[in-house]
């Protein structure tokens, strides 16, 4: 009898797209109100930008959904800007990823809020993609890219 073993990989990264959007947060959160009301701002998926674990499957996050994340939880902590985790619910065990807004630096480690490992990210993130649409099914992702939103926004000032 062999036993089952269960394995979750993270998906590819967009490193060039998700440096790009770090490089201009300040641009970015300057213009939260407006990226938020806008579907084809507020519906910008980059890949590497998600929540996922062993039985709760692999979820990206729109920039809309990171916008609330980083501003009512603790998907941003002092300087840190987290843009994905995967792990386990059960174990809590983690890796996370965030941006470091004062080494201007990528960083990855393990999320441990003193209670939860991976839920203090995943809950949160989880009942974000449930607001945002209970069928997730409905959201059509923007054919723009973070390089054309910062054009747009760069232009408007």
């Amino acid at each position: 009898m062999s036993a089952l073993k269960h394995i979750v990989t993270a998906p590819r990264a967009d490193f060039e797209s998700i440096t790009q959007l770090f490089s201009n947060l300040n641009l970015i959160l300057i213009n939260q109100d407006k990226i938020l009301s806008n579907e084809k701002f507020s519906h910008i998926y980059i890949p590497g930008m998600f929540v996922g674990g062993l039985y709760v499957g692999m979820h990206q996050l729109s920039l809309g959904d990171m916008l609330k994340l980083w501003e009512n939880t603790e998907w941003k902590t002092g300087v840190k800007y987290y843009f994905s985790i995967i792990g386990s619910p059960l174990s809590g065990r983690n890796t996370a990823q965030w941006y470091n807004s004062d080494t201007k630096k990528f960083e990855k480690g393990m999320f441990h809020n003193g209670k939860y490992g991976f839920m203090g990210l995943g809950s949160p993130a989880f009942k974000q993609l449930q607001l945002a649409d209970p069928n997730r099914k409905n959201i059509t992702p923007s054919t723009l890219s973070v390089s054309d939103l910062i054009k747009n926004l760069s232009h408007q000032r």
